[in-house]
């Protein structure tokens, strides 16, 4: 059964000045799913997180949420939706709780959500402690916690995980995977770090140069490029796959590497082998890693915010 899309964006772009950060973007995020927002640096994650909570105006193209366009039906939206953007924002001299109550009192919320907000984060033995006082890891908790503090539909995260050591991403990570299934909350967090978001998003969208390179599961990604063949006679069966018309990867080790890894040139391949007497050994895939194919799609100069 096919989920409900909670978030598109159609053909979305923004200009400042000469430039533009985010380019003809569409991406899809369906209900209940961790979607992945991944590039370098600079690639107009944080751009696109901003015109979709309406902070900045597209210069084209729209944003809907919940079936509805964003433009005309901002203030009903956004009580669905929760979001940290870059930096947590929070007052230092006051405790977690006031914070939260705060938030509370601003949206009309009940005194419940506070206290499970605070245990969801793992934050109420350290709730009266002032927010100065508390380690980096505990703010960006605390960031977290007056994002959910609504219980939304929708959870924006810009780069959570960052400047934390290995234990608090490990603990934000599990914290954040949490939200589709105990919660029922879908998740849009971006990062620059591959390894961070493959585990943690169902989905992920690579941008860079403010233009969507990859939309999809991480898996399709690790998909074989290449087939390599180990015979007994590598030099002659290179000579006969050329003289064929198949495709082999160029390089200087001599390995047979079909490029092409449809089934059928691939049982061709080895057929046309066989016919003319070179014993095969070995048929396997060559699949990048999913760093390498991250790497190569968004190799060279970094552009927008």
């Amino acid at each position: 059964m096919s989920r409900t899309i909670v978030l598109q964006t159609k053909s979305l772009s923004k200009k400042f000045s000469d430039f533009y950060s985010v380019s003809d973007l569409s991406i899809s995020v369906k209900e209940r799913e961790i979607y992945g927002f991944l590039g370098p640096n600079g690639a107009g994650k944080s751009t696109t997180m901003k015109m979709i909570l309406g902070l900045l105006r597209p210069s084209t193209g729209k944003v809907q949420l919940f079936n509805q366009e964003l433009s005309g039906n901002k203030q009903e939206i956004l009580k669905d939706i929760g979001s940290l953007i870059e930096e947590p924002s929070y007052y230092a001299n006051l405790t977690g709780l006031e914070n939260l109550q705060i938030m509370q009192r601003l949206l009309g919320l009940p005194e419940k959500n506070v206290r499970e907000s605070l245990r969801i984060v793992r934050l109420t033995e350290h709730q009266n402690k002032l927010v100065k006082n508390y380690s980096l890891g505990m703010k960006q908790r605390l960031g977290i916690a007056l994002a959910i503090v609504k219980f939304p539909k929708l959870l924006i995260l810009d780069e959570p995980t960052n400047g934390l050591d290995p234990a608090g991403i490990q603990e934000i990570r599990e914290l954040i995977k949490s939200f589709p299934k105990e919660y029922g909350m879908t998740v849009l967090i971006s990062s620059h770090l591959l390894s961070e978001v493959e585990q943690m998003a169902t989905t992920v969208g690579i941008i860079n140069h403010g233009t969507l390179l990859f939309q999809g599961a991480l898996a399709e990604l690790e998909e074989a490029s290449r087939i390599e063949v180990q015979t007994n006679q590598d030099a002659r069966a290179i000579r006969l796959l050329e003289q064929h018309g198949f495709s082999l990867f160029d390089n200087q080790s001599n390995k047979i590497q079909l490029i092409d890894d449809h089934k059928e040139k691939v049982a061709n391949a080895v057929e046309l082998l066989v016919e003319n007497k070179v014993r095969i050994y070995q048929v396997t895939p060559v699949r990048k890693s999913l760093e390498q194919v991250f790497l190569e799609m968004t190799s060279g100069n970094q552009g927008g915010l």
